[in-house]
């Protein structure tokens, strides 16, 4: 049974959606549930200053998404980082236990984002090896944060990001 604050962030979630101008996103999935979040940051001084989410999941997933993307806005990186599962869990009166792994994974969802972001340089710097500068942000904006996550990337996904050229680039490495 889901408290009246889950079924409130189901029913009517808060922050929902892509951020087009997003900084960083952070990518997580659970595949015994088989669970996918994106949670997207738009960093202003130090702090959040807009968040997004899409989550593929069940209930309790799409509230934690809309929870820790109230609990993180307006926070600065530091005190996000700082956000736990069994806050989020706390925020929305409890979760039943078999669905605790959701506030885990929009906690992990949300660290993986802010660590992108602070890591942003050097994610690109790596994807560089493969792409121009150009096609590696497009690809560190669809939440790709290296090349091993390039590797496991699906090439529907990689074509909507990146240059028919940088398309070219990767399927020759890819295929080393």
């Amino acid at each position: 049974m889901y408290s009246k604050k889950v079924m409130d962030h189901f029913l009517n979630p808060r922050n929902k959606g892509k951020l087009e101008d997003a900084d960083a996103v952070g990518k997580v999935g659970n595949p015994v549930c088989g669970d996918v979040m994106y949670i997207y940051i738009k960093v202003k001084d130090g702090k959040i200053e807009k968040i997004g989410w899409e989550t593929m999941g069940c209930a309790a997933a799409i509230a934690t998404s809309s929870m820790i993307s109230e609990l993180a806005k307006g926070k600065t990186l530091e005190e996000a980082m700082k956000i736990s599962k069994k806050d989020i869990a706390e925020a929305l009166e409890g979760l039943p236990p078999i669905k605790m792994h959701c506030s885990n994974l929009a906690a992990e969802g949300l660290h993986n984002a802010i660590e992108n972001y602070l890591n942003r340089e050097k994610i690109i710097k790596e994807l560089e090896e493969v792409v121009d500068r150009k096609d590696a942000e497009a690809l560190f904006r669809i939440g790709i944060t290296g090349i091993e996550d390039l590797k496991k990337a699906s090439m529907e996904e990689i074509a909507n990001a990146v240059s028919d050229k940088g398309m070219e680039r990767i399927k020759n490495f890819l295929k080393k």
